[in-house]
């Protein structure tokens, strides 16, 4: 019987560390990309300190796809998609398409990959969890960050299309929309204490008063993955402390 698998995508960005602590505490033989992982040297700092995550050197998504078959069966994808925030400067009016495209890349082609790469062995098996991470902004646009908002809701529309085309043989596919959610990728740790700005906006923006937490996060990934309340596919959970009605 072969083993069940999790793949984790850029580990070491936005919702990546709770999905991989979370799955492998749910006992998941947790894979993890991640762009450092190119350097050897960056994955074995990262396997001794993470014990339960095994470090992928793969890069390309077919390869990535590969590298983790290598440990048994993909059951689990989280498609932890983020782009750095010196990405999401360019002014729409001005931003030249190659912008627009890498954005795209990173957001909606990426996640779209991993998925047709897996899809044949589970619809096989009949059996898959997926999950995108992706953006409140999704479906709460905001207007400083368009580009970055449009593919943020390809990918959604994406996950939720997926479901219906897929559920017949049981893979379910769910997306989150994180906001206010602290992260090494858009809210880093000690940000919130060194930030006055920031707390007085989540104050008045956020119905919780505050960020939602990493260990928070991999509870809502965890559920999913387990499938335990099957017939929850194709929807978008909101992680955003109420920003989101």
């Amino acid at each position: 019987m072969s083993t069940s698998v999790a793949l984790v995508t850029n580990v070491t960005q936005y919702a990546g560390p709770a999905a991989a602590i979370a799955l492998a505490a749910d006992g998941f033989l947790t894979v993890a990309h991640d762009d450092s992982f190119v350097d050897s040297a960056v994955r074995e700092v990262y396997a001794a300190a993470n014990p339960g995550v095994i470090p992928l050197a793969a890069q390309d998504e077919a390869d990535i796809v590969e590298e983790a078959r290598t440990y048994g069966t993909v059951d689990v994808l989280v498609s932890n998609d983020y782009v750095p925030v010196s990405m999401l400067g360019d002014p729409f009016e001005t931003a030249p398409l190659a912008s627009y495209e890498a954005i795209m890349r990173a957001l909606v082609y990426r996640p779209f990959l991993l998925m047709q790469a897996l899809l044949p062995t589970m619809k096989e098996n009949r059996h898959g969890r997926v999950i995108f991470i992706t953006s409140a902004v999704a479906v709460r646009p905001i207007p400083s960050v368009i580009m970055y908002g449009t593919a943020r809701a390809a990918s959604t529309s994406m996950a939720t299309a997926a479901a219906k085309a897929f559920g017949e043989f049981d893979i379910l596919v769910n997306s989150i929309g994180p906001n206010w959610f602290e992260n090494p990728t858009y809210f880093p740790p000690g940000r919130w204490e060194a930030d006055a700005a920031l707390r007085e906006t989540v104050a008045k923006e956020v119905p919780l008063q505050r960020l939602g937490q990493q260990h928070e996060m991999g509870a809502l990934i965890a559920f999913l993955a387990s499938g335990k309340a099957a017939p929850v596919t194709g929807q978008f959970f909101g992680f955003t402390g109420g920003w989101l009605p």
